[in-house]
Parts: structure tokens; sequence; C-alpha cells
């Protein structure tokens, strides 16, 4: 979940990030909810999560139906939309080290499934390890490989990638060959000129 110390242009990133964000927390819900027929088990979320959950009321809702989530993956470990709704609810209650070992057991299943590509990208993302931005750098490139209109996302955030790993010039020179391919009608545009714009203006 992001940090009340982030920039607002950070936040406003975060809510482009497919499966991640308010968007996200809905579509878990209705997607547990289908699963369990909004039955909710009488358990105890642990970790940061509960600590989450009593703050937002949706993620209260994520943390009563998770053990009964995590057992039907269990009884079920190759349905491949089970265990990717159990990713995507680790991920919105915060316990993204979970959310990256179910992510990479499909992955391995999964080697071509576009949706597990970039939520395992996605979750790579907020790491500040170099091997993880890497790998979620080349997960992002797989992504357009497997579904070219992706692009303008994955360029997007090939870019914050690169600012993270300290390369501003990277980043822009990126940005900048996306807006130069880009027609001028693309409603994108604002977004990757002001990505331009914040990076060029840091020291």
């Amino acid at each position: 979940m992001p940090s009340k110390k982030k920039t607002q242009s950070t936040i406003k990133d975060r809510r482009l990030q497919i499966g991640w964000g308010i968007a996200a927390v809905a579509v878990v819900l209705f997607g547990v909810g289908f699963y369990f027929g909004w039955f909710r088990p009488h358990a105890e979320s642990e970790g940061h999560g509960s600590t989450q959950a009593i703050e937002n009321p949706s993620l209260s809702n994520l943390a009563d139906l998770l053990p009964g989530l995590e057992a039907k993956v269990a009884a079920n470990p190759k349905d491949v939309d089970l265990r990717l709704l159990l990713a995507q609810t680790y991920g919105e209650m915060g316990q993204r080290e979970k959310a990256i070992k179910e992510l990479r057991i499909l992955r391995k299943s999964e080697p071509k499934n576009t949706q597990v590509v970039i939520f395992l990208a996605t979750a790579l993302l907020d790491s500040d390890a170099k091997n993880d931005l890497q790998e979620a750098y080349k997960l992002l490139d797989e992504a357009v490989r497997l579904k070219p209109a992706l692009l303008p996302m994955a360029r997007l955030y090939q870019g914050d990638i690169l600012v993270k790993l300290g390369d501003r010039p990277g980043a822009i020179k990126l940005w900048k060959a996306y807006l130069a391919q880009a027609p001028a009608s693309d409603e994108r545009r604002a977004m990757f000129e002001e990505k331009i714009a914040q990076a060029s203006s840091q020291p």
C-alpha cells in the first residue's frame, strides 16, 4: 500500500498499475466473494495485512475471506484463476512476499499468461533491490511481446525503474522515444511529458 510520505505524483502513478489500488480491491473482493458466496470465515489475518484491514473496510473484508481462499488454492493448486486471485489478495493486503511467491509459481506453469507477467512485474516494482527492478523491466518487455497494447504502460513504468536504478537520462530517453511515435491524439502523452519534466528537473 502507498506510504503517506509519498508524493501526489507517486500516488497517481500507483493508481495506474494494473490490478493494484482501489479498482483492484473491488475486483479482488468480487472475485473472492464469487468463490465463497460471500461466506466470511471467522479467522484473523496476521502480519502487516491485519493492521491495514483495521484502517480500511475493504481490506477488512479481504482479511476475513483470506483463510478460505488459501484453503481453496491448497485444494486446487492447478487452478490458475484461483491462485492469481490469491496473489492479488496478498498484494492488496500488503503481503508482498506472499504475492510474489504465488506469482512465481504461476509463472512456471503459465509462462505466456499476460496477467501473471504483469502482476509479477508490478509487484517487483515496489522493491528497491536491483535484481527485482531489473527483472520487472524484463517482464514488462515480455508483457509487450505478449500483448502489444500494453506498450504505453510498460514504457511508463520501465522509465520509473530506470529512475530508481539511478539512470534518469535513460528514463528520459525511453519516455521521449515513446512520445516520438505516439500520435498527437494519444491521451497518455501528458503522463509521459509530466514524467520527463519531473526527471529533468531533478539534480
